[in-house]
């Protein structure tokens, strides 16, 4: 039997290849839940930090928005885009019902870091055609399914309608890749192993006890040296970056599974359920009971059928 022959340069006809590595072939896209909901008028949210981006199509009424420093009344046919890491307030301030379809989602790299908060994304899209809205109801759709439509085509439908939103907005997505947004997290990442070494560890375990020798020693670095890298290249302290991760982590578990308050708090790696109940609610604004509540309240009472629940409280106690 002949040895395989790679092939010669007189062999190819065409030979056109497009290199894809690169920090967003890197990041993760996930897709965390999907809305269908209608709520009365006086209906009000509020959280001290929004978790992940979220984009709501407006099916009636209108949805009024104060995203950081930014204002806006969303009307029918308009879509909301909710950048992650700002305050937010929503309310419906009109007397009639408020009723929109949407999705969460965020694009993370190095296991905690969310692309989607650094670009400068509008807070609504005024006119955003009927194919980025029929591809929002379509993520909806396909939630709502079993199998590969829920595995597949509704993370699928919500990275197209998000690549739209990104292509509307007239976003480069190279000022990311070349550092050039404020703060350069995702640049200064890929050049330091040694922090990607401390990154990867937590995301592996996070649930574990640890402590800034342990993170120090799987970058070899001495822990004061890894605390000024890590300062300086995220802005943060190691523990702090830790910290938040962690209270990421366990918000996604509050949404997605029953496990009581206490199991998620162990399960992301705090032991004292008062710490994690207190670290919480600095970090969203509200208590992590709280928090649950509203997700129940604000996603479909009813897979198959569509139903969406009357109304939604007041989330800023």
């Amino acid at each position: 039997m002949s040895e395989p022959r790679l092939p010669l340069e007189s062999d190819w006809i065409r030979q056109d290849h497009v290199d894809l590595e690169g920090l967003w072939d890197r990041a993760v896209f996930r897709l965390h839940e999907v809305y269908d909901v209608a709520v009365r008028p006086g209906w009000r949210l509020e959280l001290a930090e929004q978790p992940w981006a979220e984009v709501w199509l407006i099916q009636r009424g209108r949805c009024q928005l104060v995203l950081g420093d930014q204002e806006a009344v969303v009307a029918p046919g308009q879509l909301a885009i909710l950048r992650p890491g700002r305050t937010r307030r929503s309310w419906n301030g009109a007397d009639e019902v408020l009723a929109l379809v949407g999705f969460g989602c965020s694009v993370i790299f190095a296991g905690a870091v969310d692309l989607l908060g650094e670009l400068e994304l509008p807070l609504v899209l005024a006119d955003p055609g009927e194919e980025l809205r029929s591809l929002v109801r379509a993520t909806v759709g396909a939630a709502r399914g079993q199998g590969t439509d829920r595995a597949f085509s509704a993370p699928a439908s919500a990275q197209l309608a998000l690549a739209k939103i990104v292509n509307a907005a007239g976003v480069d997505l190279t000022e990311i890749s070349t550092g050039a947004i404020t703060g350069t997290i995702p640049r200064q990442l890929m050049l330091r192993p040694e922090l990607r070494a401390v990154l990867d560890l937590i995301a592996e375990r996070f649930a574990e006890p640890l402590d800034l020798r342990r993170l120090a020693e799987s970058a070899h670095l001495s822990p004061k040296h890894l605390a000024r890298t890590f300062r300086d290249t995220l802005g943060t302290t190691p523990m702090a970056y830790l910290r938040r991760y962690r209270l990421l982590r366990s918000s996604e578990l509050l949404i997605t599974t029953a496990r009581p308050i206490t199991r998620i708090a162990h399960d992301c790696g705090f032991t004292d359920s008062a710490h994690f109940s207190r670290a919480f609610r600095a970090q969203f604004g509200v208590s992590a009971s709280r928090f649950r509540d509203h997700a129940r309240s604000f996603r479909s009472t009813d897979r198959h059928s569509g139903t969406s629940p009357a109304g939604l409280g007041n989330l800023g106690s």
